[in-house]
């Protein structure tokens, strides 16, 4: 998303994971004032590459405003869960040099917009009472404003809770759980994401649409993604593990598992032998064969983290064992994006034949499908795969 700006040709873009160094620099250079207003609190160099390394922009929303290049502006929205809805947490910052330019409300703006369009209902903000900017930017809203000695509250009411939004929430054993229960359910979903991700990507919109459609669902965060703590030491290994430890916890009410990119690769490990789940779908999945080394390459460029770059290295040199289509029983769909860089189309079409069926193409959809505006295509293609 790049949108021109009318005051000093400026654009606005949703940022991802590969900029954070970007980031960090842009809060680096902030004068000592502009980063106490930003945080409430004196922020030393390790903490401000804490608080960047710790930012999930697979599930928060942070926006940057560029001009000629240079990041000069960030918004993040921390996004969680709050009695069942979307609710958020704003911060702001502008370098020091663009300040008093409108950059400022045209940013917040700009964050705005993309938190009704995620459906998060409210968001919190905590500023300083000196903090006149924020101040100005909070009035006009419906907002309820809390002081406690130097510091102010401001909650922001974007929308009305939408009880078909509605999800639970579970921290089990390490595990983050996300939960959409249906009315006289006629089954149950597992959703698995891939490197990168959570929960919260099925959260947002698949679990409350499968439940609409009479489906409860469950949505796991693995270990070392969105809420779930990591572990010392994360493996493929151990991601299975925490599928199979849900899966327990579910009872193995599943009928129907699906995963995305390396999720893809986790469900067909688990389906390896296991009766009770009938159906299986895999989304721009890694290939039961595991990543050959001359997909790797992008994968890696696309991660850019150390713990992509890991897990997708094991992917490829087989640690767990690649799968054997042969010993699923399971009937298997599978999905690609057209546009998918990471897992090509003839890479999902190799799959589709190793389980003998037809790939689904998802047209103009990228590896990031089940988070774009084609989401409701996957899931409308997942539902047909239940009939």
């Amino acid at each position: 998303m790049h949108n021109k700006g009318s005051l000093m040709n400026v654009e606005f873009s949703r940022l991802q994971a590969t900029t954070r160094p970007a980031v960090l620099a842009h809060l680096q250079i902030l004068n000592d004032e502009d980063r106490f207003t930003r945080f409430g609190l004196e922020m030393s160099e390790a903490a401000l590459a804490d608080y960047v390394d710790r930012i999930n922009f697979n599930r928060d929303i942070v926006i940057g405003v560029l001009y000629r290049g240079l990041l000069i502006g960030v918004v993040h929205i921390a996004v969680f869960q709050h009695e069942g809805h979307p609710c958020g947490e704003l911060g702001i910052s502008v370098d020091s040099f663009c300040q008093g330019k409108g950059i400022g409300r045209m940013l917040f703006d700009q964050a705005l917009e993309h938190a009704r369009r995620r459906k998060v209902n409210s968001l919190r903000i905590q500023y300083l009472r000196r903090n006149g900017r924020m101040a100005s930017l909070c009035r006009g809203l419906t907002t309820r404003f809390a002081q406690d000695g130097e510091e102010t509250s401001c909650q922001i009411q974007l929308a009305e809770a939408d009880p078909a939004e509605a999800c639970r929430y579970e921290m089990n054993d390490g595990i983050e759980l996300f939960h959409a229960d249906a009315v006289a359910a006629r089954a149950h979903v597992l959703f698995i994401h891939g490197v990168a991700g959570d929960g919260w990507q099925w959260r947002e919109n698949f679990l409350p649409y499968f439940a609409r459609h009479g489906l409860s669902s469950t949505a796991l965060s693995l270990r070392g993604h969105g809420g779930s703590p990591a572990r010392a030491n994360q493996t493929l290994r151990g991601y299975e593990e925490d599928v199979y430890h849900v899966l327990e916890q579910l009872a193995d009410k599943p009928v129907l598992i699906v995963g995305h990119s390396m999720g893809g690769f986790l469900s067909q490990r688990v389906l390896d032998g296991n009766q009770a789940i009938r159906k299986a779908s895999l989304i721009c999945s890694v290939p039961p064969w595991g990543l050959l080394p001359g997909t790797l390459e992008p994968v890696v460029e696309f991660m850019g983290d150390p713990l992509g770059k890991a897990i997708a290295l094991q992917a490829a040199e087989g640690k767990p064992a690649y799968v054997n289509p042969d010993n699923i029983s399971a009937q298997v769909q599978v999905i690609g994006g057209s546009r998918d860089r990471l897992i090509p189309p003839d890479v999902v079409a190799a799959t589709a034949r190793s389980y003998d069926t037809e790939a689904v193409m998802i047209e103009d959809a990228g590896h990031a499908v089940i988070s774009s505006s084609k989401w409701q295509a996957v899931a409308d293609q997942l539902l047909q795969h239940l009939r």
